[in-house]
């Protein structure tokens, strides 16, 4: 079985859009900060959470609904907090 999940990652992420994060905190204003690298990986968790309960039996569909949910919350925490529009490298819907 081929895995379909491109980015699971939040390093996967920023390589592909060819930035690097702050890991020592340095606050170097060409680095990713952990606090956009923390939540870009909450959206990222639930991605993989969506794409699992998805493909599996034996889940109730709301349990999906509520990731989405918790996904879009993220989502725009994400662009409000640090300006910038999160890129869907999981299009698995």
């Amino acid at each position: 079985m081929k895995d379909l999940i491109e980015i699971s990652l939040v390093e996967d992420y920023f390589n592909k859009v060819n930035k690097e994060i702050d890991w020592e905190e340095m606050n170097y204003s060409d680095l990713i900060p952990m606090a956009q690298a923390n939540l870009l990986q909450n959206i990222l968790t639930t991605e993989v959470s969506i794409y699992l309960l998805r493909r599996n039996i034996g889940f109730c569909g709301s349990l999906v609904d509520d990731m989405v949910g918790i996904r879009r919350n993220f989502i725009n925490q994400y662009e409000e907090n640090f300006g910038e529009k999160y890129i869907e490298y999981n299009d698995f819907y």
